[in-house]
This record gives C-alpha cells, sequence and structure tokens, in this order.
C-alpha cells in the first residue's frame, strides 16, 4: 500500500513537473540520455548504482617529497658563493646617507662655477625654484641663494643648485 501511494504522488509531481517546466523537461530528458539514464516513471528507480570510487593514483612519486610552503622558483635558484647582504629595516641611518652623498657629490671645479649674481635652480622639498647666488660658503661646500619669486634667502649645499 505504501509502495503504491509513493508511486502515485511520484507520477502526480512527475505530471505537474511536466506542465510547468516545458522545455526544460526536454532539456532534461536529452541530459539523462546524455548520461545514460532512462526516464521513466520513476527516475530515481532507474538511476544506475554507482560503484565505489578507488583512490585516485598520486600524481608524484612518493620518493620526491615535496613541502607545499616551497616555492618552484625559489628552490631551482644557483646557491650563492659571497656572502649575502643583511638586508636592513626602515629609513637608512644618517652616516649611510651621508656617506652615499659625498660619493656622488660634483668636483670641487663645479663650486667654483657659483659666483655672485648667477641665476641657478634648486632643489628644495619637492620642487625647484629659480634663484640668484648671494654668497658661496667654499669651506662648507654651501651656497647663499635668494629666491626670485618672493625674495627669501636659502642656505642649500652644492649638490642640491644647478646653474641655469
Amino acid at each position: 500500500m505504501q509502495n503504491d501511494m509513493r508511486s502515485t504522488i511520484q507520477a502526480a509531481v512527475a505530471e505537474e513537473v511536466g506542465k510547468a517546466m516545458g522545455r526544460q523537461l526536454e532539456l532534461l530528458v536529452k541530459i539523462a540520455q546524455f548520461l545514460g539514464i532512462e526516464p521513466g516513471p520513476t527516475p530515481a528507480a532507474s538511476a544506475p548504482k554507482r560503484a565505489p570510487i578507488s583512490p585516485p593514483a598520486p600524481k608524484r612519486t612518493p620518493s620526491v617529497p615535496v613541502r607545499k610552503w616551497v616555492k618552484p622558483q625559489a628552490a631551482s635558484k644557483p646557491a650563492r658563493t659571497e656572502p649575502s647582504p643583511q638586508k636592513s629595516r626602515g629609513r637608512a641611518r644618517a652616516a649611510g646617507r651621508t656617506a652615499t652623498d659625498t660619493t656622488t657629490s660634483p668636483s670641487p671645479e663645479a663650486s667654483a662655477s657659483f659666483a655672485a649674481g648667477q641665476e641657478v635652480r634648486y632643489k628644495q622639498g619637492r620642487g625647484t625654484f629659480s634663484a640668484k647666488v648671494k654668497a658661496v660658503d667654499e669651506k662648507a661646500k654651501t651656497v647663499t641663494v635668494a629666491r626670485v619669486s618672493d625674495g627669501k634667502e636659502v642656505v642649500r649645499p652644492f649638490d642640491k643648485v644647478t646653474p641655469v
């Protein structure tokens, strides 16, 4: 009796689904045929039982262990013979900056190129300004300049000042 009631309900549901779905039901039938499932009054009964799936074969040979966190590019780099420089965090110390500035500073004859009244451009902050040279300090390697725009006098090192 229970099976008879169940099949009656399934038939009624299938009929309503067929009316409501129309085109979708045709597509479902085609999909079922493609998958090898025969459509019938009880689709659950006609579905083939699946065989248990065996575990997949390993893709890598077990003789080669691979750690997940190691990048392949990092493992393939050749080893360095010289010691690597120590990486620092944050800003460099003032001593380090002045050491690099002395190596890139212009030659002594560049200081001789500045004379009082000369038109120059100098860097300050993020900008560059036009100015006239007021004084040159050879010992401190600085130039005192007056801005053309507002006349403000500023002392700048030789490497921040360029002749126009």
